[in-house]
């Protein structure tokens, strides 16, 4: 009996638990610093599990628990680091404040010289 009732503990606490949730989120990082700006300033907030920029599709893989952090705050959050992050256009000052490279649209100043 008392194997059935920690086994119905673990169940029911199992059952609780969430799976992380994951989402994408496109961005317009261009670089290394970049990826190395949006993945410090979303791996150190509450809730997420790992974010990761791709810097070919210029896209955020995140996983996070929807009960501590939303999708929204998330968006914000690359927002107020100087990037676009879906419809949320980055922050006027934020983006000032980046490195000319990451400023660059284009990515020209990017690459080292030949």
């Amino acid at each position: 009996m008392r194997i059935l009732i920690a086994l119905l503990a673990v169940f029911t606490f199992t059952a609780m638990v969430a799976p992380p949730k994951k989402a994408t989120i496109q961005t317009n990082a261009i670089c290394g610093m970049c990826k190395k700006n949006i993945e410090t300033a979303l791996n150190g907030l509450d809730g997420i599990e790992k974010a990761e920029l791709d810097l070919v599709t210029k896209k955020v893989k995140v996983k996070y628990d929807a009960k501590v952090i939303d999708l929204t705050t998330i968006r914000q959050a690359i927002a107020a680091t100087g990037y676009d992050a879906d419809d949320i256009p980055a922050r006027p000052k934020a983006r000032a404040a980046l490195a000319a490279c990451c400023r660059d649209e284009s990515g020209d100043s990017c690459k080292k010289p030949e």
